[in-house]
């Protein structure tokens, strides 16, 4: 049976997506089955991350509605085998908790891994989304109210029964001075309450991949950092280190 790993943020705009897109690639790419869950209606973005915009008959709403079966709204990513998805219902819709958990029923002897990728904030749709995950990953960039955000959001998780949550760092500097006002990366995680998992950097090249809908090049500065997350989901030990 797959391992359900929610990826939540507490304020938008953090990256959430990146990494829910990203690490799901790395995984995949590592010869893992990974099955991804877009759960932001009305606002969806993986199918522009994995270049299938042009290929979605069917979306979340359409298996809520039953317009649909659950295998029918499935579609891979063309340059990633291992990779698939069910992308965000094309207009707002609630995903239940009993949507979530039908979904991984069927499909989950199917995939090693399945990312839920939550909307933003801490609402109902989080809510539902914990109640299925054996992993949670909080998304926060390094600045006051992301911080902030990400606390909240991983109560909310520890209060819906993940017992194991995770920080993920979006869109860090390279450099420490950079962090400016925050002194440190401790400082980050000291505010947001969770243990640190990955530490994703500030690179255009990497929001160039997620806009044009093709992988990281492997000569880039993240394509190790998502390897390194994918192998720390695996279970395996790799410092985290900051330049």
């Amino acid at each position: 049976m797959a391992k359900i790993i929610l990826v939540a943020s507490g304020k938008g705009g953090a990256g959430k997506s990146t990494v829910s897109a990203l690490l799901g690639e790395a995984l995949a790419f590592r010869k893992s089955t990974v099955l991804l869950l877009e759960l932001d209606s009305g606002l969806r973005s993986l199918d522009v991350a994995l270049g299938v915009s042009e290929h979605i008959l069917f979306d979340m709403g359409d298996i809520i509605r039953g317009s649909c079966g659950i295998k029918d709204a499935v579609i891979n990513c063309p340059f990633c085998p291992n990779l698939s998805l069910i992308a965000a219902a094309a207009k707002p819709v609630l995903v239940t908790e009993e949507t979530i958990k039908m979904i991984s029923r069927e499909l989950g002897d199917y995939y090693e891994f399945i990312i839920l990728d939550c909307p933003a904030g801490i609402g109902i749709e989080l809510e539902n989304a914990a109640k299925c995950a054996d992993l949670g990953l909080v998304v926060a960039t390094p600045d006051p109210s992301a911080i902030r955000g990400a606390r909240s959001a991983g109560k909310l998780l520890e209060n819906s029964g993940v017992k194991e949550r995770r920080l993920v760092i979006e869109r860090c500097p390279q450099k420490a001075k950079k962090l400016a006002p925050l002194k440190n990366l401790d400082e980050i995680i000291d505010g947001a309450e969770l243990q640190l998992i990955g530490v994703i950097w500030e690179d255009p090249a990497t929001r160039d991949s997620m806009d044009a809908g093709t992988p990281l090049d492997d000569t880039g500065i993240n394509y190790e950092t998502f390897r390194d997350l994918s192998e720390r989901i695996r279970g395996r030990y790799i410092p985290l280190g900051f330049k």
